[in-house]
């Protein structure tokens, strides 16, 4: 994991940054925007995010070892891409990763799986702001690596179509990078959070007060899937919302978070020590 030191960043967009993000495609609409406005500085303690989306194998060790009820695998996403089951007799059920699709994001998950998982592995989804941050870093920039569109710096509906409507590997486009180092915060797969969506919020938070919303019919949604060929979608402040038990045609999954000590960041790798690793893909160096 990535320790995301604590202090202020800029969040969401101006009016004039929404209008020039529409005009980027040709069905862009600045009205549809508007929920990444105003643009705030917000103050976030330090915090940890995974590097990469949690991946086929990692999700199918989850499923295992925690051997969900059918209802609970419904409720976790019942049509998981590239990982299957065979029962095994006693033992239960056995899940697979297609072969060559073991370091690629899982999808298909639903907002109960993504929390189930982390709640597993010991760790949390990302609040919203918090994933905003680990994507631009403190400077406001419009993409993960900059303020100018890079077709090579992630996996998008662009171009060769035929070639990017499957995921790439969670480690791929390293040119797409973070100012903190994170893959993929654009691109290959659209990323749960663990906020409710409300698209006013921003208002409020404006003002100081950065408390989620407590309540919604949605799960906030960000990043962008390889599915999607128009271009502001993969812009860091792009905001969108999806109902955590539904999971439709754009490929979804997510990325850990965790606590971080406040005093002594440093704490880390004692905290790396002391964390069961389930799997070298769970461990926080790896994650």
């Amino acid at each position: 994991m990535q320790l995301i030191p604590g202090g202020a960043c800029i969040i969401g967009s101006t009016m004039e940054q929404v209008a020039v993000a529409a005009a980027m495609d040709v069905f862009g609409h600045p009205d549809l925007l508007v929920c990444e406005t105003p643009q705030f500085t917000a103050v976030l303690p330090n915090y940890y995010m995974c590097v990469y989306s949690v991946t086929n194998a990692q999700f199918a060790l989850f499923l295992n070892e925690t051997q969900p009820s059918p209802e609970e695998l419904r409720r976790f996403g019942a049509n998981l891409e590239y990982i299957t089951a065979t029962r095994t007799g006693l033992a239960g059920i056995h899940y697979k990763v297609r072969q060559g699709f073991e370091r690629h994001p899982v999808i298909h998950v639903t907002w109960f799986g993504a929390e189930a998982y982390c709640r597993w592995a010991g760790l949390r989804l990302p609040t919203e702001l918090e994933w905003e941050k680990a994507a631009r870093g403190t400077d406001g920039r419009i993409f993960p690596w900059g303020n100018q569109w890079r077709p090579d710096a992630l996996r998008w509906h662009g171009g060769d179509r035929h070639a990017t409507e499957t995921t790439a590997p969670v480690d791929a486009y390293p040119q797409g990078r973070s100012p903190y180092g994170i893959f993929q915060m654009s691109g290959n797969v659209d990323e749960w959070c663990a906020d409710w969506y409300q698209w006013d919020v921003y208002q409020r938070y404006a003002t100081g007060d950065l408390r989620p919303p407590v309540n919604g019919d949605q799960r906030v949604v960000r990043g962008g899937t390889c599915l999607r060929w128009q271009r502001h979608h993969f812009r860091c402040a792009m905001r969108r919302g999806n109902d955590p038990a539904w999971v439709n045609i754009h490929y979804t999954g997510f990325r850990c978070a965790a606590d971080a000590p406040q005093s002594d960041p440093t704490l880390s790798v004692a905290r790396q020590d002391n964390t069961e690793a389930r799997t070298e893909c769970v461990t926080w160096s790896q994650c």
